[in-house]
């Protein structure tokens, strides 16, 4: 009896030493879940922070052509080697001073950065899109800015390429249409690129040249930027004068925003949602640099772009691409 009275008390304490070691390995799974979270729900409370802190304030390439499906237009590449070409028949060029459609980053950055006034009296507003290309939003954003005779600025991250083939021909007719190609570092990975929430120098321009060879290889070596957008925001972030400088040194210019439409804060939004927040942080500014995104899951974005640009052109307002 006695015998049988311990095997019972040892079973008990090897159960209860099981339970325990169940509830430790929990725990863990539960605190490493919340520290992995996705790049995109930390985007999403970065952007939130860095508007509050802000104030608110072409050689052997491929010819793309649209195709219409039911939902959505693809993008499919005609292996061709030729230059692309613009709607109007001239050929895309990178330099400012050849393209009427583009305004000069510099001073854009001068702008937002130190608030030197551009004294040109015009209304612009410049349309940036961050984080694409994506199949799904980016030519749905492609087809409305053509329709609208409208040129943006889309921030590229370099993942998005390599993960979806396709993307590489969406980032060709993205070119090719006249808008302007920004790099957005290869991964948006904040971890890598601000332990800490400090900047890695280092990570973060090989991240701009890994970007700068992929964007390249799509687009033709005679393809080059000198616009980058830091992820989640300039402001955002804890030691940034090393990078500004390295930045400035290889000319270089940061380009953050003065309004936004809120499609990267909180959870999804809708088409109204976001109209909303556009009127919230869009109060009239001459020069309006504004947020946006084109990645997975932004069909929001698309469906409100018609208003945004309706309604800055009945404002008077001309767009312009930054480079």
């Amino acid at each position: 009896m006695k015998k049988r009275y311990n095997k019972t008390k040892s079973l008990r304490k090897r159960i209860r030493a099981l339970f325990f070691c169940v509830l430790i390995l929990m725990s863990s799974i539960i605190i490493t879940n919340r520290y992995t979270q996705s790049d995109s729900e930390k985007t999403k409370e970065v952007q939130s922070y860095s508007e509050i802190k802000q104030g608110n304030r072409n050689e052997n390439l491929v010819n793309v052509v649209y195709e219409s499906s039911s939902d959505n237009n693809d993008l499919v590449a005609n292996s061709k080697n030729n230059n692309i070409k613009r709607e109007n028949g001239g050929e895309v060029v990178n330099s400012v001073d050849e393209d009427s459609n583009s305004f000069d980053c510099g001073k854009i950055q001068d702008f937002l950065t130190k608030n030197i006034r551009i004294e040109d009296n015009k209304k612009i507003a410049f349309l940036t899109f961050d984080d694409g290309p994506s199949t799904t939003v980016t030519p749905r954003i492609l087809n409305i800015l053509k329709e609208n005779n409208v040129k943006a600025t889309f921030f590229i991250v370099g993942k998005q390429l390599e993960e979806a083939p396709e993307a590489k021909n969406i980032l060709l007719e993205t070119y090719k249409q006249g808008n302007a190609i920004a790099n957005h570092t290869y991964s948006h990975n904040y971890s890598k690129l601000y332990p800490h929430g400090i900047v890695d120098v280092n990570n973060f321009m090989a991240e701009v040249e890994q970007n700068n060879h992929i964007l390249k290889a799509v687009l033709g070596e005679n393809f080059n930027t000198k616009v980058i957008r830091y992820p989640g925001g300039h402001a955002s972030w804890k030691g940034t004068e090393g990078l500004d400088k390295k930045l400035e040194d290889k000319n270089y210019k940061y380009i953050d925003w003065n309004a936004l439409i809120g499609d990267a804060e909180g959870g999804a939004k809708t088409k109204d949602q976001l109209i909303k927040r556009y009127h919230q942080t869009f109060i009239g500014q001459e020069k309006v640099v504004l947020l946006m995104h084109d990645t997975y899951g932004k069909q929001s974005t698309a469906e409100a772009l018609p208003y945004i640009i309706g309604d800055l052109k009945s404002k008077g307002y001309e767009f312009r691409t930054l480079k």
